[in-house]
């Protein structure tokens, strides 16, 4: 995939992307401007809507996606209320610290702050600020240029996913390598400057933590690593060339990275070499999460799930309560997984993982 054909990265997550053209500052309409000053509008059709995101805190669950537009539960999703949220830009990644404390990532380079379990938010960076802090931190002729478009650019780069590494620290990332760190809780955030540069502008769409590092996949079959410092940055030889989608640290330490038209790779070795797993399907595969039981659980574009019980080595076919593409998958207490996408929410319930 050409990394300049956002566009197309868009379709093939089945709408994570949608709905939000990018365009240079200088011509942006007033309207798409008001999407960072607007606040969400709770709707009674919430539920159903486009979902990109899913994460927990504490007991309590949380979605995120399009809209600005943010649910919490605390009865296990039997009924969500509308967060307070203060953009009505399409949010894309969610995670907690804790019970409390959170983030949300999103179009137009937003990053949101709730400190009481996702019932609020607040807005800590926007797209425009990302790149003025970018340009401030360059020197390099070509690098301070490139910075220079960034910011003439405007709010227009979306951040991806989110991830919480403990104490404080959070990592962003997103569109083009935008990649952005804060160790105190989203008070100050700064560029991941090793990271941004090595993923040469390629977007990432997934992190996970295995020991001390940070892995990370992206477009064009990227996959990489930095230490939980943000140094030691070093990328892989790819086994595949096409966008991957979705990235697991399984706890037998392996690694699981899938993406387009159904392929899926195991590495046991940290990512220094990685083995074709078999999958009777070739739509994108968007979508992973361990269970409780420490299966492993991926979903595709068209809704279907593939459920694995020896760490990644095979996979088989299972069914969600309803079928619609699927972008965030959220490992439940029960043993089962809640399922967002395109239409809302469903649930691959404990029986359809047996």
């Amino acid at each position: 995939m050409n990394k300049n054909n956002y566009a197309v990265l868009g379709v093939l997550l089945a709408g994570l992307l949608c709905g939000q053209a990018t365009s240079h500052a200088a011509n942006v309409p007033k309207a798409a401007s008001d999407t960072l000053e607007q606040k969400a509008q709770a709707s009674r059709h919430a539920t159903r809507s486009s979902l990109n995101a899913a994460a927990v805190a504490g007991d309590r669950l949380v979605v995120a996606g399009a809209r600005g537009s943010i649910l919490y539960s605390d009865d296990q999703g039997q009924s969500w209320l509308p967060a307070s949220v203060p953009v009505t830009v399409s949010l894309t990644g969610l995670c907690f610290a804790n019970q409390q404390q959170g983030w949300a990532v999103g179009h137009r380079g937003v990053i949101l702050a709730t400190r009481d379990g996702g019932a609020s938010w607040t807005r800590q960076l926007q797209g425009a600020q990302a790149a003025q802090a970018i340009l401030q931190v360059r020197q390099d002729p070509d690098q301070v240029d490139d910075a220079r478009r960034w910011v003439k650019e405007g709010a227009d780069k979306p951040f991806l996913a989110v991830k919480c590494l403990g104490e404080g620290r959070v990592l962003a990332l997103g569109a083009y390598g935008l990649a952005f760190i804060t160790d105190d809780g989203g008070q100050q955030w700064r560029p991941a400057l090793e990271l941004l540069d090595g993923s040469e502008a390629q977007h990432l769409n997934a992190a996970q933590v295995l020991g001390s590092q940070i892995y990370l996949a992206g477009e064009q079959g990227a996959l990489m690593r930095i230490g939980r410092d943000m140094h030691g940055f070093s990328r892989f030889s790819s086994p595949y060339e096409g966008s991957f989608f979705a990235l697991l640290a399984t706890r037998e330490h392996s690694l699981i990275v899938a993406g387009l038209r159904g392929h899926v790779f195991r590495s046991t070795d940290q990512g220094a070499n990685w083995t074709p797993v078999a999958l009777p399907t070739s739509k994108s595969l968007t979508a992973a999460t361990e269970l409780r039981d420490g299966s492993l659980l991926l979903a595709d574009e068209s809704g279907q799930g593939w459920l694995s019980r020896d760490d990644g080595r095979s996979f088989r076919a299972v069914a969600p309560e309803e079928r619609f593409p699927l972008i965030d998958l959220l490992a439940l207490p029960d043993g089962g997984s809640l399922a967002v996408g395109s239409n809302g929410i469903t649930r691959f319930p404990p029986s359809a993982l047996r």
